[in-house]
């Protein structure tokens, strides 16, 4: 995603007032950053909660049932929550969150498999469909790094048989657990498409019977690029939340960085690729401090980089030089070569912009895409040419001239060019296309600086 600062993508943004403790150790262990067993009500009361609770009880009913059933147990699971809602207030919270929404979600699986009249009539088909398939309980017993439920879990959204589209759809809502209004806005889709692309997904891994295992060395490293880039979209939108009144869910960086962390302990999937994507995420974190600062985003050129976490951006640094190893030149190198750019300015004066913009220019040939060329936009203002920025941005397509972020450019270079009510006129627009309540605010004040302008 693109923003007004400069930079591009997951670098791009802006983050709370502070790094808490699961960011910062979310790059050095693959183990979880936190624990699901015991804080009850946080999983009630807390997204990062609901949601790390809510995929890993999925991933164990889709082990123990099968990929195949992987509607009823979203729905199952949805109905444990709901139940949990209902009781916990009351009979007080179980000892064991997990333990209890796994049992109750368990049940109303069993409950929606009787309930149909086929199964009902026929006692084999009944234990057929509540009966965990060979392959998954064998799995179980797996001690292989990647042995872990909800890596299984991503592995089995990647599956071959779904399009690009429909893997990264499915893996934002089963992994990730977004809602769909909350991938649509992320994927720039209409919910409905997103919905329909959810359905074909879960058909297409019934009709090819997806076993719920980590696939084969061999089969494995086709898959890669598709599960790095659900990796790099789950971070997205942790780092600049599409909706809502948090400008950031730290959560999901987390758990972005959580799994691409572990991939990095299994030689076959340890890649530079990999690498180059832990340290685009690394870097990226470090600068959470000093980017949100009461309840609003703080540009690039204001931000206090003593905030900066140097340890971040240190072990990013470490993953990045890894990185290097091998010929392929992926995406994730050209965006961690940007921000490691922005991470070692020691101040905004010293930031290498024409180094960013031949970034930004090998980027386009190999993952083009109209964020790119606004950040690349931003990219040569900073570079001292607004002229040729301005140009860049009023030649990309209509469609994209729909965008919030492009109305925010656009308001941002005119107004460096002293066009103050052109660009009141664009920051208006991009408030009326922008969900997020936070970067509605920082909108709000950029819009109330033309018109001071206009007015002065």
């Amino acid at each position: 995603m693109k923003r007004t600062d400069g930079t591009h993508g997951a670098a791009g943004s802006n983050a709370p007032a502070a790094v808490p403790s699961h960011v910062e150790d979310a790059g050095s262990s693959p183990e979880s950053t936190w624990s699901l067993t015991g804080d009850a009500e946080t999983l009630l009361a807390d997204p990062r909660g609901f949601r790390e609770a809510a995929a890993q009880v999925t991933a164990i009913l889709v082990r123990h049932h099968g990929p195949q059933q992987l509607d009823r147990i979203e729905d199952a699971v949805q109905d444990a929550f709901a139940a949990a809602a209902r009781s916990w207030p009351v009979a007080g919270a179980p000892r064991d969150a997990i333990a209890w929404l796994t049992r109750v979600a368990h049940r109303r699986y069993l409950d929606q498999v009787r309930a149909e009249r086929r199964l009902a009539d026929d006692p084999a088909a009944l234990d057929s469909a509540i009966s965990a398939p060979d392959t998954a309980q064998s799995a179980q017993l797996d001690p292989a790094p990647l042995a872990d439920d909800q890596l299984r879990l991503l592995f089995l959204c990647c599956h071959p048989a779904l399009s690009a589209e429909s893997r990264v759809a499915l893996t934002l809502k089963c992994v990730a657990q977004f809602s769909v209004p909350e991938i649509a806005r992320l994927l720039r889709a209409e919910p409905t498409a997103v919905a329909q692309r959810l359905v074909r997904a879960k058909r297409a891994l019934q009709e090819t019977r997806a076993t719920f295992v980590v696939p084969e060395p061999s089969a494995l490293a086709d898959r890669l690029n598709d599960v790095h880039a659900v990796c790099y979209a789950i971070f997205a939108e942790g780092h600049l939340a599409t909706d809502g009144e948090l400008l950031v869910r730290p959560e999901l960086c987390v758990e972005a960085m959580h799994l691409v962390q572990q991939l990095l302990q299994w030689p076959v999937t340890d890649t530079p690729a990999g690498r180059a994507l832990l340290a685009l995420m690394l870097l990226t974190a470090a600068r959470l401090p000093a980017r949100y600062a009461e309840g609003a985003p703080v540009s690039l050129a204001e931000q206090d980089r003593r905030l900066w976490n140097r340890k971040l951006i240190t072990r990013g640094m470490r993953y990045f030089v890894s990185s290097a190893a091998g010929t392929a030149m992926t995406r994730y190198h050209l965006e961690a070569e940007i921000a490691a750019a922005h991470a070692n300015a020691v101040t905004y004066q010293e930031t290498p912009w024409p180094s960013i913009v031949s970034a930004y220019d090998r980027l386009l040939q190999i993952a083009s895409s109209p964020m790119v060329h606004l950040a690349r936009a931003m990219a040569i203002a900073e570079s001292g040419d607004r002229t040729a920025a301005l140009n860049a941005v009023q030649l990309l397509p209509t469609s994209v001239q729909q965008w919030p972020e492009w109305h925010a450019t656009m308001a941002t270079l005119l107004l460096r060019e002293g066009h103050a009510a052109q660009a009141a006129m664009h920051w208006e627009q991009a408030i009326e296309r922008t969900a997020s309540v936070a970067v509605r605010e920082y909108y709000g004040k950029q819009l109330r600086v033309a018109r001071e302008r206009v007015s002065g």
